[in-house]
C-alpha cells in the first residue's frame, strides 16, 4: 500500500514537468540552440522570451517532437522523449495561425484529435463539451472558423489542445495575430485558465509585456542559450546582464569604465551604484544603466557630484498617465518617464537636471554594449 501511495505522489510531482539537459540543435553550420539546460516545474506557466532567432521556437518544437535535438536529452513528465513522435507525447501545441480545419465546425475541430485516437463517441461528446465550456465557446459549437473572430478562433485552438488532457500545453506566439486590446484580454483569460487547470504552460513570445504579465517565471534567451531564468519581478529589478536590462523594460545606457563602486562614463557622467550584484572590476570597460522611470527632473542643480547630468528638453510625449521627456545632453539623449500627476511641466528648450539614486544604477560589463547601445533620438521620440 505504501509503495502505491509513493508512486502516486511521484506521478503528481512529475506529471507536467519538463527537463532539458545540454540540448543542442543545429541547422547546417548554424547553432539554433546551444547546450540548453532548463527545468520547468509541474503546473508552472513559463515563458520563453527573446528576439527573433534566439532559439525559443526551436526549443518549443523539440518539446513538441517536431524537431529532434542533435545532442542532449529531454524529459517530459519524467519520461525521455528522444525519438518519440509528436502524437505519442503527452503534450499539445497551440500555434499562432491556429491551424483550424475550415470545413469543420468548432465542435468537430475540437473533437478531431479524440477521433484520431479512437476515443468512444460517448466520451468524445462529453469531453468536447467540457473543453468548449472551459474557453466559453459552447454557444458557437456549430459555427465554422470563417464565421468567427480571431479571438474566438484562438479559444477554439486552445480547446482543441486541452481536450486531449495533456500534461504540458505548448503555445507558440498564439496571440501574435490579435489586435492589442483583444490580445490583452486573452492574456488574462489564458492565465486564469492555466491557474484553474493546473496544467504546465510553456509559452513562446517576443513580447516582453506579455511574458511579464502572464508568467510564473521567464527564460530570456539569446543566441540559443538562456541569459536569465527568474520570476518577472527579479528579471525586472535585478537583470543578470546588459541584454536583459535592455530587453525587459527600457534603460538608458552609458559606456564607460568601472570605478569599483560605479562607472565613470565616457561623457564624464559619474555613476555611483548600491547594487553590488552588478559590480565590475575597477578599471574594466563597463556599462551604466538607469531606467527611464527612475530619473527625476529638476530646473536646478542639486549640487551633487554624481548621478546627475544637465541638459535641455528635446521633446515631450503624452502616454495616458505618463509623460515621456527626452532630454538632450552634451553627449547623448536621455529618456525619462514621469507620472503625469506631480510631474514638472516642461517644454522643449527648457534647461533641466536629470538625477537618480544610487539604488537605481545598474552596472554591467561592456561585453554586450553593441546589443544595447541604441541611443534614443529626440527626432523620433514618441
Amino acid at each position: 500500500m505504501t509503495a502505491s501511495i509513493d508512486d502516486d505522489r511521484i506521478d503528481l510531482l512529475t506529471r507536467g514537468s519538463v527537463e532539458i539537459t545540454d540540448v543542442t540543435k543545429r541547422y547546417g553550420t548554424m547553432v539554433a540552440v546551444d547546450r540548453l539546460n532548463l527545468t520547468v516545474r509541474a503546473g508552472e506557466f513559463l515563458s520563453l522570451l527573446g528576439p527573433s532567432g534566439c532559439g525559443k521556437t526551436t526549443t518549443l518544437r523539440m518539446l513538441a517532437g517536431f524537431e529532434q535535438p542533435d545532442e542532449g536529452f529531454i524529459r517530459i513528465s519524467g519520461e525521455y522523449v528522444q525519438g518519440v513522435p509528436p502524437y505519442k507525447r503527452d503534450v499539445n501545441t497551440v500555434f499562432q495561425a491556429y491551424a483550424l480545419f475550415p470545413h469543420m465546425t468548432v465542435a468537430e475541430n475540437v473533437a478531431y484529435g479524440l477521433r484520431q485516437k479512437q476515443v468512444p463517441k460517448s466520451e468524445i461528446s462529453s469531453r468536447v463539451a467540457e473543453a468548449l465550456d472551459m474557453v466559453k465557446m459552447t454557444k458557437l459549437a456549430d459555427r465554422k472558423p470563417r464565421q468567427m473572430s480571431g479571438g474566438q478562433q484562438q479559444r477554439v485552438a486552445v480547446a482543441r489542445a486541452l481536450v486531449n488532457r495533456p500534461s504540458v500545453l505548448l503555445l507558440d506566439e498564439p496571440l501574435g495575430a490579435l489586435d492589442r486590446k483583444l490580445r490583452e484580454e486573452m492574456q488574462i483569460e489564458l492565465k486564469l485558465l492555466q491557474s484553474q487547470l493546473g496544467i504546465t504552460f510553456v509559452f513562446v513570445t517576443h513580447d516582453q509585456e506579455e511574458a511579464m504579465g502572464m508568467s510564473d517565471r521567464i527564460a530570456i534567451m539569446l543566441d540559443g542559450h538562456i541569459e536569465q531564468l527568474a520570476d518577472p519581478e527579479t528579471v525586472y529589478e535585478r537583470p543578470a546582464s546588459a541584454f536583459v536590462a535592455g530587453f525587459i523594460g527600457r534603460n538608458n545606457f552609458w559606456r564607460g569604465t568601472s570605478t569599483g563602486s560605479g562607472v565613470r562614463a565616457n561623457d564624464g557622467t559619474v555613476f555611483v551604484s548600491s547594487t553590488p550584484e552588478e559590480r565590475v572590476a575597477a578599471g574594466d570597460p563597463a556599462l551604466a544603466a538607469v531606467r527611464p522611470e527612475s530619473i527625476s527632473l529638476s530646473s536646478t542643480d542639486l549640487g551633487r557630484d554624481h548621478n546627475q547630468v544637465e541638459g535641455s528638453v528635446a521633446s515631450v510625449s503624452h502616454f495616458g498617465d505618463v509623460l515621456q521627456y527626452v532630454v538632450r545632453t552634451a553627449e547623448r539623449d536621455i529618456v525619462a518617464l514621469l507620472p503625469r500627476q506631480g510631474a514638472p511641466r516642461l517644454a522643449p528648450g527648457d534647461q533641466v537636471w536629470c538625477h537618480w539614486s544610487d539604488a537605481d544604477v545598474y552596472q554591467f560589463s561592456a561585453d554586450q554594449a553593441d546589443l544595447v547601445l541604441v541611443e534614443p533620438s529626440a527626432d523620433s521620440a514618441g
